[in-house]
């Protein structure tokens, strides 16, 4: 973990545009400057097409930059080293399960893919599945799941290999009370711990009653953060 101090990610005048026909460009980000510290819960609020999931998108590596800067955990995200890789975890909206596998296979596969110890593994798939209410669907194939369950399934996986640093687009898309409940129970509890997310949210209210700041950002542009 980094120091207290120090952002677990930090972002200077980061841009980055898609081309849009032969000739023009959309500008997803432009000059953006953002810092989170560890122990901090950052929500990002905005508008479709503000700039959100790209800004996830360059933080985890799977984007590359035009211009700017971008560091988490003191690394630049599109060198994808293995040792950022092990500590980030990116949510996307999509969700990219298989449909034959049950909930328990599911976690298992990705417990393993995680790195987490054979010893271990067991133990930190039924504490997943606990955390987001899966424990009495672990049998259940995927496909016979209902979305907000699928939903939690994804999210579940997130955690498995202990990250430090989370990158959650839209988590709450498709979760009931219930789940969102559990959703944002975890995220304090990993502030808790000594890590730190950045959640992409439509849902102000909930951002406001959970999150330590409230990034705002607006056609790519950082208009307005507010901190508690």
């Amino acid at each position: 973990m980094p120091p207290p101090d120090d952002p677990a990610i930090s972002v200077r005048a980061l841009t980055k545009s898609y081309a849009r026909g032969a000739s023009r460009e959309a500008t997803a980000l432009k000059d953006l400057d953002l810092d989170v510290s560890p122990r901090r819960l950052v929500a990002l609020v905005g508008a479709n097409g503000a700039g959100k999931t790209t800004l996830l998108r360059l933080l985890a590596g799977d984007l590359t930059r035009d211009a700017g800067e971008a560091r988490v955990l003191g690394e630049d995200p599109a060198d994808r080293s293995s040792r950022l890789r092990a500590r980030v975890a990116y949510v996307s909206q999509a969700l990219a399960l298989d449909p034959e596998m049950t909930a328990r296979e599911t976690l298992r596969l990705f417990s393993a893919l995680a790195g987490t110890p054979r010893p271990g593994r067991n133990d930190r798939l039924l504490e997943g599945a606990r955390a987001f209410g899966l424990e009495e669907h672990l049998e259940k194939r995927v496909a016979r799941l209902s979305g907000g369950l699928k939903r939690r399934l994804h999210l579940a996986i997130a955690f498995l290999g202990d990250p430090w640093v989370l990158l959650l687009d839209e988590p709450t898309a498709g979760l009931d009370a219930d789940g969102q409940k559990h959703l944002w129970k975890v995220l304090e509890g990993h502030r808790s711990s000594g890590g730190c997310a950045l959640v992409a949210t439509h849902d102000l209210d909930e951002a406001e009653r959970h999150a330590d700041e409230i990034v705002h950002l607006e056609r790519g542009r950082l208009v307005k953060s507010r901190r508690r």
